[in-house]
Parts: structure tokens; C-alpha cells; sequence
């Protein structure tokens, strides 16, 4: 069983699966930092873990933030960190014609500029611990499917990075996972609702009408598809912590299960498939 003097630090934390996941590892007796953007919501955290588990402030898009939560997580471990999980991140639903610029370069901002940041600033602390980098990636870096062009573009960027350091960092005793997320139950679903009904709102209602099929069709899918619990999540997070050869690409929920099986089919397939089902009420 892990001590507490395993320490993990978790970004994103205030909410969702990075909740889960420090709220879990904290039980499992890891010292945890969890990443915040608010002194609330680290509050929050703390009054439902142990003592163990330490509120950090971590805007991983701003530089200052990130190079102070380092250097106190360093001052705190004696420069030895167990693991680092990144969850921090946004999604956007939308056909590429109507999501704004700016939405996109935000997006980029917080799911693979941030993350890289942060994993570089945590990286000495990570060698010196022989450590490991949890990245949570989804389905939508297993397989691009439409209306989530920008989304996926951000998840296979984070498994491409995954990917170089698995390799890159070998040497040195850091293993390096990409977690794939299916659907997970939280109010970050009932934010993505909000956000595509503003971004509909916003765009010319003539182009609105040429994607309102394939809008409609994965908005039911997303409605219809089974969720899992965040704790769910959490758990194979953990076990890639102190797994001693972590999996590179362990997978959790039936929808990443789905998007990892339509990625196996041949490319011309595929599309013929989703150009069917996305489209063909509105051709007939």
C-alpha cells in the first residue's frame, strides 16, 4: 500500500475527474497537490480528503503560476515527485465552420500548450523520482469523427507528445501513459450543451441548417451513450501511478471502447459509414 510520502500532483482538480482523481489517490494514501484555479475549490477538496492532500493555485496557461507550483511542490518533496496526472483541459463540439477562431487558440492554449508546460516545468522533479506522467487523453485522440475537429486536433496532439516521451524519458525511469476517456458523467457535459447552444446562437443560421444533422446526430449519441463515473477514471489513473510498467495506452468506458473499434476500420469505410448515418435523411 502506498505512504503518504508519495506524492502526485493533479491539475484541473476543482471538478470532475481531476476531483476524483485526488479525492481517490488521497484515500489510497499518496500526498497529493491538486491543481486549482480557485482558492474555493481548494477549500472544497480539502474538506473531504486527509491532511495529506495540499490545494496548489495552477493556471497551467500562465507561465508565472506554473513555475511557482513547481518550485513549491519541490521545496515540499525535497525534489522528488512520484507522478504527475494532467487533466486540465477544455472541449469544444461544433463543425469547424462555426467554431470561433479565438475558441480554438484557447483550447490549444489550455489541452497542449499548458500541458506541455507544466510537464516540463515538473519534469527534474519527476527524474529525480523516477516518476510517472499521466496524460488524460479521450476517444476523440483514438479516432477524429466530425464536429469535433478542434477537440480531436488538441487529444491527438497530447498522444503525440505522450508518445515522444514515453521514448524520450525512458532512460531515465519516467513512464509516461495516455489515458483514453470515454464518456465520463459530469457537469462538464452540461456545459458542452451550453456552449454549442451559444455558439448556434452566434453563427449565420444558413450554415447552422447545413450542419444540423450531423449536430443533432451526435447530440443524441452523446445523450444515449452509457457514462461511467469519474472515480472510474480514477482508479486506472492510479494504477498507472504505481503500476512498475504502466500501460502506454490504458483505455476506460464504452466510448472510447467504440472509437478505438470504428478507428480499426479502413479509412474509406469509415467515411462512407459515418457520410451515411450523418447524412442520408437530409439526401433522401
Amino acid at each position: 500500500m502506498p505512504t503518504g510520502d508519495l506524492s502526485v500532483v493533479v491539475t484541473g482538480a476543482s471538478s470532475g475527474i481531476g476531483e476524483a482523481t485526488a479525492l481517490h489517490l488521497d484515500k489510497h494514501g499518496f500526498r497529493v497537490f491538486a491543481g486549482v484555479r480557485r482558492d474555493a475549490d481548494g477549500e472544497s477538496l480539502t474538506k473531504r480528503a486527509s491532511g495529506r492532500l495540499t490545494p496548489i493555485r495552477l493556471d497551467v496557461t500562465d507561465s508565472e503560476s506554473v513555475a511557482s507550483a513547481a518550485a513549491f511542490v519541490g521545496r515540499q518533496t525535497s525534489g522528488r515527485l512520484l507522478g504527475l496526472v494532467n487533466n486540465a483541459g477544455l472541449s469544444i463540439n461544433g463543425p469547424l465552420e462555426l467554431v470561433p477562431v479565438e475558441q480554438v487558440k484557447k483550447l490549444m492554449e489550455v489541452n497542449v500548450i499548458g500541458l506541455m508546460a507544466v510537464t516540463k516545468a515538473f519534469l527534474p522533479l519527476l527524474r529525480s523520482g523516477k516518476g510517472r506522467i499521466v496524460n488524460i487523453g479521450s476517444g476523440h485522440g483514438l479516432l477524429a469523427v466530425p464536429d469535433k475537429s478542434a477537440y480531436a486536433a488538441s487529444k491527438f496532439a497530447v498522444r503525440a507528445i505522450s508518445d515522444s516521451l514515453r521514448v524520450e524519458l525512458q532512460p531515465f525511469g519516467v513512464a509516461v501513459s495516455y489515458v483514453s476517456v470515454g464518456k465520463v458523467d459530469t457537469e462538464v457535459l452540461d456545459k458542452i450543451i451550453f456552449e454549442r447552444e451559444a455558439m448556434v446562437r452566434q453563427a449565420n443560421e444558413e450554415v447552422v441548417d447545413l450542419y444540423r444533422p450531423l449536430m443533432n446526430f451526435f447530440d443524441r449519441e452523446v445523450k444515449d451513450l452509457p457514462g461511467i463515473a469519474p472515480v472510474e477514471v480514477a482508479k486506472v489513473v492510479t494504477e498507472a501511478v504505481i503500476s512498475e510498467n504502466p500501460e502506454p495506452y490504458p483505455l476506460i468506458g464504452p466510448g472510447a471502447r467504440k472509437m478505438r473499434n470504428l478507428a480499426r476500420l479502413p479509412v474509406r469505410l469509415r467515411d462512407w459509414l459515418f457520410v451515411k448515418t450523418l447524412y442520408s435523411r437530409r439526401s433522401a
